[in-house]
């Protein structure tokens, strides 16, 4: 069975499941397959849409990313304990997370960094959504339902998924895979279909052994030397 070829229309119905008015209920799983109604799937999407405008509002920055976390189920531990370590770098809102993301030069990697310090674990995806957030224009997310289309997808330069725990060649394979579609279009849009796609297909099909999600382990040998002091926090 072949995934649907993804183009601008295609990414389009998708990402309309999240709004108020889709532009259809049947869609096609597979090219060779014929369409299915997925009504009760779209209802799932719109509240997830709910629940994104209620995090991108939230400018308190304990419950930005606590709801991060419980939306998307990436399970860190240890939310209270990163937000003493962000507060210890002045960083206590939402908005003041943007700010040292966007002017400050803080990097994801560094965010994974004091994850770890906080949680214990090399919090990938996490830190991807909460980047995500913040600047979607910039940080396309990464977890098992993006990474199995992309890695289940035909395209021109594709890196291999073994190298996509560093966040710089999991963003240039994310960018091919956008240039070999012709998707010129936000991650944020290109995100929600493949996550959305993903979602149903997950459901549907991995039960028959179509589709295997794996998680995509960070690659510590990415961390660099940061201007941020993390032995302080």
């Amino acid at each position: 069975m072949n995934l649907i070829t993804p183009n601008q229309e295609v990414v389009e119905i998708f990402n309309s499941f999240w709004t108020e008015r889709p532009i259809t209920n049947e869609i096609k799983l597979f090219e060779d397959k014929g369409k299915m109604d997925i009504t009760s799937y779209i209802v799932q999407f719109k509240d997830y849409s709910k629940k994104d405008r209620t995090i991108r509002d939230t400018s308190d920055l304990s419950a930005f990313l606590s709801e991060i976390n419980s939306v998307y189920h990436t399970r860190v531990k240890g939310i209270e304990k990163l937000v003493t370590k962000l507060n210890r770098i002045k960083v206590t809102t939402q908005e003041g997370l943007r700010e040292i993301i966007k002017n400050q030069g803080f990097t994801l990697e560094d965010f994974v960094k004091i994850c770890k310090m906080s949680s214990g674990s090399y919090t990938y995806s996490f830190a991807t959504k909460v980047f995500s957030f913040i600047d979607d224009e910039t940080y396309p997310i990464i977890d098992s339902f993006v990474a199995t289309l992309l890695d289940n997808y035909i395209y021109e330069d594709k890196i291999p998924k073994s190298k996509w725990g560093d966040y710089s060649k999991y963003k240039e394979n994310y960018l091919n895979f956008m240039k070999h579609y012709k998707l010129n279009i936000s991650f944020k849009n290109v995100d929600k279909f493949l996550w959305t796609y993903c979602k149903i297909l997950a459901d549907y099909w991995a039960d028959m052994g179509v589709l295997h999600f794996e998680p995509v382990a960070f690659d510590t040998n990415t961390l660099k030397e940061s201007i941020w002091d993390t032995s302080t926090l």
